[in-house]
């Protein structure tokens, strides 16, 4: 089996470079073809669809448990699921509710029995007894994971979870996963974060904290820092012990042009790429150092986003340009409407519904919020900032000393 990142090719095609093998991705976004009119549900930040499907002979096994999947309603994932079954692509993760939401797919990969359970940290479009979405993260996994090994060779969790645009997961996005594989599970396949983290071998099994981004519309990501390229592992399960080797994969697209090409990186970009996941990779032996990049994680993005978007104040040096857009999209709201310019408006409740919500952006505010106010030693340092600027480019010059 080969793991990957996110699929949400928005309006283009995209032709995958890998030819062999089943393949397990993150549908990142209901399919929705040409022509088709569905309207996308209430949310904060972006509702995004794709038009098509990957084509050629390679079997993709789909998680659908993120938090975009459902950005086009009921309508939306039952299209997607019927696409799905009619190309034959086995899917978990999402249902009409969330006891179907739950439940696992079991696939053969070269005589290898694997369960694959897929499950999202609380964001939009959860299932709820009585209504669809996506399986909420939870202590059901545990259960799930023993009651699947009774009947497999194998098994894998799916899941989306993190902070974006994180080169590494949070201490407790750590531990869970550790847990995870405690629990009985040979392989925890993340996603999320829309670049690549990094990976670690564990007790029995393995854990990729994030693939990044395996086929997305370059017109959103071409900008971003490591946003083109992704992580992706060949998985062999036929010894005792779980065998891997770790891939990276590139985004080839000419702007103008509505197909994107997937392609294993060439030697110079493969370097690159190494160095990167090295760096990744390198904190998971060092606990102090992970919790020091974590600290310089959270405040960074507490003080380029989350303040402004919680109405927290913050630094006058910081986050100034984000602040000044919600400050004047408030305002703007205000004489539009005629409403005082303090009252809440449905998408500031959302944006302060999903802050509080998501495990993982409560793991920054409390980190952040924590340290500011002397709670949590601070524990970062020259070194950190200095790993952090070069990993988090965006980043650099947020946060004062």
């Amino acid at each position: 089996m080969i793991l990957v990142g996110d699929w949400a090719t928005g309006n283009k095609k995209a032709v995958c470079g890998l030819t062999t093998g089943l393949v397990l991705a993150n549908l990142e976004s209901p399919i929705v073809p040409h022509g088709r009119e569905v309207a996308p549900v209430p949310k904060s930040g972006p509702s995004l669809l794709s038009t098509t499907l990957p084509a050629g002979d390679v079997t993709f096994v789909f998680s659908l448990a993120n938090n975009h999947i459902m950005d086009y309603g009921l309508p939306g994932l039952e299209g997607t699921m019927d696409l799905l079954r009619q190309k034959c692509f086995p899917a978990c993760g999402a249902g009409e509710n969330f006891a179907k939401a739950r439940l696992p797919v079991v696939v053969q990969d070269g005589g290898v029995r694997l369960g694959i359970i897929a499950c999202c940290e609380a964001q939009f479009g959860i299932a709820r007894r009585n209504y669809a979405g996506v399986a909420e993260l939870g202590p059901w996994v545990y259960s799930a994971v023993r009651d699947l090994r009774k009947n497999t060779d194998a098994v894998i969790v799916s899941v989306h979870a993190a902070v974006e645009d994180s080169p590494w997961p949070s201490p407790y996005i750590r531990e869970l996963y550790h847990s995870f594989i405690d629990a009985g599970a040979s392989v925890v396949h993340g996603h999320h974060a829309h670049i690549p983290q990094g990976y670690e071998a564990y007790g029995n099994g393995v854990i990729f904290y994030g693939m990044g981004n395996f086929a997305i519309d370059p017109d959103r990501w071409r900008d971003y820092p490591n946003g083109m390229w992704s992580l992706a592992a060949e998985i062999d399960f036929r010894s005792d012990s779980v065998c891997w080797r770790p891939l990276t994969l590139e985004i080839r697209h000419q702007r103008g042009s509505d197909t994107i090409v997937i392609e294993e990186s060439n030697g110079e970009e493969q370097s690159s790429h190494r160095r990167y996941l090295e760096a990744c990779n390198g904190p998971f032996d060092n606990p102090e150092l992970f919790d020091a990049l974590w600290q310089e994680v959270a405040l960074r993005v507490y003080f380029h986003h989350g303040a402004a978007q919680m109405r927290f104040s913050a630094s006058p040096q910081s986050g100034r340009r984000l602040q000044a857009r919600v400050g004047l999209s408030i305002l703007k709201s205000a004489v539009l409407n005629r409403i005082e310019p303090s009252r809440p408006r449905q998408c500031d409740y959302l944006l302060w519904y999903n802050m509080v919500n998501c495990e993982s952006h409560r793991q920054m505010l409390r980190t952040a919020l924590g340290v500011l106010g002397g709670e949590i030693k601070d524990m970062r340092s020259d070194e950190t900032r200095r790993i952090a600027d070069e990993m988090l480019p965006w980043s650099r010059g947020v946060v004062l000393k």
